[in-house]
């Protein structure tokens, strides 16, 4: 269980008292202590059974794994000279959630990062406790390790950082050969498992523009100056699914979907997009409402649910939609 700050606050000054070799701990002496510095940090005060409890938390493995003993002579002491909890930043119940942490940790590796996130979790590993209760992970994560694009990560991270300029050679998916484009790095950003790099491009215009890492082909620094950016991401990517605004539209709209019964409770426990509104859940179907822009992630993803689902509004969406199957269906004729 987690410990509460009044509760760590008591362990500090327990630890403080028993550090105090030169005197005789009693239970009341330290209740005194406690009481005493705990009311001047304001707390409301603690009873005796409080304090016995704080006693056998730090001498708990999963606490401090603290060496305190009592006996007539010396009272309550540190066995161990020196000793303070202040000098045991991990105790074994944190080393256990490092453990299971260190699996998904792991699998960022190929995220760029691989020699920091290594040397890190070699020194914690040096300090894991080997015992059945840490054997395996009950965490995983999906990761694309070997995803093509991430070993420029730690350049761009680090223009990003410092705001500088760069020249990239970008092969988009359907061009013959890659082309060298000066574009101001602004973000990074995962979207289905693929990274992206949002960035303005002086050459087309004021609106941002997404790069593919996969698609990146080479990285060099350019001897344009910084434009910095004006935007908030933190709301930029709130009407989106996706990283792609479209360049013809980049306005919101209201998209209406019908649902099929069977699939409904699947969308109502993962919502499409956070700005979804139930209209009405009946045995019939689940019919919902989105304010988004419209774009081809959206499309993709109003696909993938085939029979189940139904675009009622806006019409640009439906004669969209109805292009895009009436070409798939070619393909089963």
């Amino acid at each position: 269980m987690p410990v509460n700050k009044s509760a760590h606050d008591r362990y500090l000054i327990i630890d403080k008292c028993l550090q105090r070799r030169n005197r005789t701990w009693t239970i009341k002496d330290l209740l005194a202590a406690v009481e005493d510095e705990y009311r001047e940090a304001g707390g409301d005060g603690v009873c005796e059974r409080t304090l016995k409890g704080d006693l056998h938390h730090m001498k708990k493995l999963n606490g401090y794994n603290a060496p305190i003993k009592y006996s007539r002579r010396l009272g309550y002491h540190y066995t161990k000279p020196g000793f303070s909890i202040r000098n045991t930043p991990l105790t074994s119940a944190d080393l256990l959630i490092l453990h299971q942490s260190l699996h998904p940790l792991k699998a960022l590796r190929g995220l760029g990062l691989a020699d920091e996130l290594n040397e890190l979790i070699r020194r914690l590993e040096q300090h894991l406790p080997n015992s059945d209760e840490a054997a395996g992970p009950v965490l995983q994560l999906e990761a694309a390790p070997e995803y093509t694009g991430t070993e420029h990560l730690k350049r761009l991270y680090k223009a990003i950082s410092e705001k500088t300029p760069l020249r990239i050679e970008y092969q988009p998916y359907r061009a013959p050969k890659a082309r060298a484009e000066e574009v101001h790095p602004y973000l990074l950003k995962t979207f289905n498992g693929r990274w992206y790099l949002i960035a303005q491009n002086d050459a087309k215009g004021d609106q941002l523009q997404n790069y593919a890492l996969d698609r990146i082909k080479d990285i060099d620094d350019s001897q344009i100056v910084f434009r910095p950016a004006t935007v908030d991401f933190g709301a930029y990517f709130t009407s989106l699914i996706g990283v792609t605004i479209p360049q013809t539209s980049s306005c919101i709209e209201t998209v209406r979907l019908r649902m099929s019964s069977g699939r409904a409770p699947y969308v109502l426990t993962k919502a499409i997009h956070p700005s979804q509104v139930v209209l009405s859940d009946t045995k019939a179907g689940l019919e919902i409402e989105l304010r988004l822009i419209i774009n081809q992630e959206l499309k993709t993803n109003l696909l993938s649910y085939g029979p189940d689902l139904q675009v009622l509004a806006p019409d640009s969406l439906r004669h969209s939609l109805r292009k895009l199957l009436k070409k798939a269906l070619t393909n089963y004729q």
